[in-house]
């Protein structure tokens, strides 16, 4: 029968615990960052949306704004 060395397999599941508890660790910073660009993005889309137009909405050209490219007054003397 082989001897088994108990606190070198503990030593060694500690270990590889450790690693794993590192690497969660890592991917929860990343997701957290993830959801946060997600949330920001969310908002900025929000905003825009805000800005446009409703579909039904078209836009309206006034005509006293075309008339009043001509020039109401005559160049000053010099």
């Amino acid at each position: 029968m082989t001897e088994v060395n108990l606190q070198d397999d503990l030593n060694a599941v500690n270990d590889q615990l450790t690693k794993l508890v590192e690497e969660l660790n890592k991917l929860n910073n990343a997701r957290e960052q993830l959801v946060q660009q997600i949330q920001n993005l969310n908002g900025v889309a929000m905003y825009l949306r805000g800005k446009l137009p409703e579909e039904g909405d078209v836009a309206v050209i006034d005509e006293e704004s075309t008339d009043s490219l001509e020039r109401s007054a005559e160049y000053p003397t010099t």
